[in-house]
């Protein structure tokens, strides 16, 4: 993952190219209910938290409340609509996270 220059004469291509490298990781943006330890719009590089990893594999709603950020005004619009797939999932995560000791 660490990538270096060798050369202190490294050309602009070399540099922008390690600076790529190091950006590429995903980021996810967690749009649910705000549940113990994780509050909504929390945004997460590299992927999902580990430390929900139970709860990802328990609950697909949940799973389903990460999203790229490029998304967030696509995924708040379909909020508006209480029947789109969005707030049920919201919902589901809401009641998933209910019943969470």
């Amino acid at each position: 993952m660490a990538s270096t220059i060798k050369n202190q004469q490294a050309s602009a291509k070399q540099v922008g190219d390690a600076i790529t490298e190091n950006v590429k990781h995903e980021i996810l943006l967690y749009v649910g209910p705000p549940v113990k330890g994780l509050q909504r719009f929390s945004s997460f590089v590299g992927g999902y938290p580990e430390h929900f990893n139970e709860h990802l594999e328990q609950s697909p709603a949940f799973k389903k409340m990460f999203i790229q950020p490029e998304k967030l005004t696509e995924f708040q619009n379909s909020m508006l609509d209480a029947y789109s797939v969005e707030s049920m999932l919201f919902k589901k995560t809401e009641e998933y996270f209910s019943e969470v000791k």
